[in-house]
């Protein structure tokens, strides 16, 4: 496949890569705080672990941009009597590789921590991606550091919020 596309259309890949990034991150926050788990003396505890909690992250990451490809870059488009073009194709892809990133990214503490400690920080890690991609965007949009970083922090917090208010509507 060519992979050469003009300028506009490499940054709006760019940007449904992160959007996606951003959108797994919120979702998989809401996803590990729906999950029933206990934490017992000497390190037992109850709900998944090891490749369970893997297969849920996996799962919802993958899952999710497939689910969304499917919706808007082949099902809406056909519906509209269009065909998916090259760079739709190459925005599913990247959206696709924002979601895998973040799957590997939350699959390090179950990889390598205990199963306790892997159940408590899992969900940490799609909280900090959204307050690093926050910070980010901030700095390549010209802001300072400090202000950068209040733009992190408050991306982080929205999106923990989302995240929170997805999970309290979904256990009603």
């Amino acid at each position: 496949m060519n992979l050469d596309v003009d300028r506009e259309s490499r940054a709006e890949i760019f940007r449904e890569a992160v959007t996606m990034i951003l959108y797994v991150s919120v979702v998989e926050i809401a996803e590990l705080a729906a999950i029933p788990e206990e934490h017992f003396a000497h390190g037992v505890v109850t709900g998944p672990v090891g490749g369970k909690l893997l297969a849920i992250v996996w799962g919802t990451a993958v899952g999710l941009a497939i689910a969304h490809w499917f919706a808007f870059g082949l099902a809406a488009p056909a519906f509209r009597g269009e065909r998916p073009t090259r760079v739709d194709t190459l925005i599913g892809l990247a959206q696709l590789g924002g979601a895998a990133f973040v799957a590997a990214v939350s699959s390090v503490p179950v990889l390598l921590l205990s199963d306790v400690r892997a159940q408590e920080t899992t969900p940490d890690v799609p909280a900090l991606l959204i307050g690093a991609v926050g910070f980010l965007i901030a700095r390549a949009t010209g802001r300072s550091r400090i202000a950068a970083f209040f733009y992190g922090v408050t991306a982080l917090a929205l999106g923990v919020l989302a995240a929170l208010v997805k999970t309290r509507l979904a256990a009603h």
